[in-house]
């Protein structure tokens, strides 16, 4: 049994990564709006920036509020904590995926202009769960700067109706100038969010050194992670059909759930202390598939040899073609000939149903649980089979 790596997986290059990433994704947003209207540079541009819906860039905001509550719920799962610390970072971990679902469904935005009662329920809602998490982070004595902290994450994210504000007052004419301010508005975001990611991360880094173990929640209530999925993904599917942009609420569990399977081949990696290039390429197709559960629109169905094609269909079905022999590599239990059946008819159905919305919008939650299923049970093994083989602790130095 190989130790986890404690240069390899220290916070430091991951968390490096994220700081970079975002602030590539800052730079594309400056120039969508400063060429916007530029043809096909502007489409893409916009389609990678942080200024739109259905893009790389929400998906890219959505999953950091995302990984944040799995990192705040392994502060609940740590039985070492206190109970009051453990039922703060549990309401924490609830509130920041509240975040990350509007941020991916796109859901105040609607209800700002349709339902302004339960647009200020929704904040009821969150606000009740940060304050409550805040309070008993307060009350179990966690340390004044993580407190510090939290509040800043939470001050700046509260400043963003400011920026709306202030850019529904004024006329733009200037698209670099708005661009300028697009930037300031989604950086402020993506700030919060990066605090919130290396605050929490510190509950995830405390249950490896004490139990060789991390994520507890994703793989140990996997199966109640499952129902509640399953619970999810009808009425979430349905809601695409409400929304004025189809696939957000859908999209969000899909994407979650793929990036879930991601964080868990990752746990797999740390906890045996082997990071080869076989569990990096698992690690980055889910990383590829929840994106593309958000970022490829199911509006996109252009005509192929005089026949309408769904994008989504297709991009599905090579994701799965590709994911079984990935899977596979990595000693994955997945039945292949099955499997190869289901992408051949999605990829059949992306020519004969390119314009499916229920189809399209449900597909990819259904196959993100799949593979939660595959994911989960493979570390749920190799958790068990490290705290047999692990007999004295890690030392201080090593950390996730």
């Amino acid at each position: 049994m190989t130790r986890p790596n404690a240069g390899a997986l220290s916070q430091r290059p991951w968390f490096l990564t994220l700081i970079a990433v975002s602030a590539l994704l800052l730079i594309i947003t400056l120039f969508s709006y400063a060429l916007a209207g530029q043809g096909m540079l502007s489409r893409l541009l916009f389609w990678l920036g942080l200024g739109g819906e259905n893009n790389i860039g929400a998906w890219w905001s959505g999953m950091l509020l995302a990984l944040a509550a799995f990192f705040a719920f392994d502060g609940f799962a740590n039985p070492g904590k206190p109970p009051g610390e453990r039922r703060g970072w549990l309401a924490l971990g609830f509130a920041l995926l509240l975040l990350s679902f509007d941020e991916v469904a796109s859901l105040h935005e609607y209800l700002s202009v349709r339902a302004r009662g339960s647009l200020a329920a929704l904040g009821l809602v969150g606000l009740a769960l940060a304050g409550y998490g805040m309070v008993q982070l307060r009350r179990a004595r966690v340390p004044v700067r993580v407190l510090a902290s939290l509040l800043l994450a939470f001050g700046l994210l509260a400043s963003v109706p400011i920026h709306e504000r202030v850019q529904h007052m004024l006329e733009w004419p200037n698209p670099v100038v708005y661009g300028i301010r697009a930037v300031l508005e989604e950086g402020t975001e993506i700030i919060a969010m990066l605090i919130f990611v290396s605050v929490t991360h510190a509950n995830s880094a405390s249950l490896l050194r004490a139990s060789q173990d991390f994520f507890r929640v994703l793989v140990h209530w996997r199966r109640l992670v499952t129902v509640i999925a399953w619970v999810l993904w009808l009425p979430l599917t349905a809601a695409t059909f409400v929304l004025p942009q189809p696939g957000g609420p859908a999209d969000w569990l899909a994407a979650s759930l793929f990036l879930i399977s991601a964080l868990l081949a990752t746990r797999a990696a740390v906890i045996h202390g082997k990071l080869d290039s076989r569990s990096v390429t698992l690690v980055l197709f889910y990383l590829a598939a929840s994106a593309a559960a958000n970022a490829v629109m199911f509006e996109w169905d252009p005509v192929l040899l005089g026949v309408p094609v769904s994008v989504r269909g297709v991009v599905f079905a090579l994701l799965l073609v590709c994911g079984v022999v990935i899977l596979r590599a990595n000693q994955r239990r997945v039945k292949v000939p099955r499997a190869l059946v289901i992408a051949a008819v999605i990829a059949a159905s992306a020519f004969v149903w390119p314009t499916s919305q229920l189809l399209w919008c449900g597909l990819p939650p259904a196959l993100s649980l799949w593979l939660y299923s595959i994911e989960s049970k493979a570390a749920a093994a190799s958790g068990a089979t490290a705290r047999e083989d692990v007999d004295a602790p890690l030392p201080p130095a090593v950390r996730v």
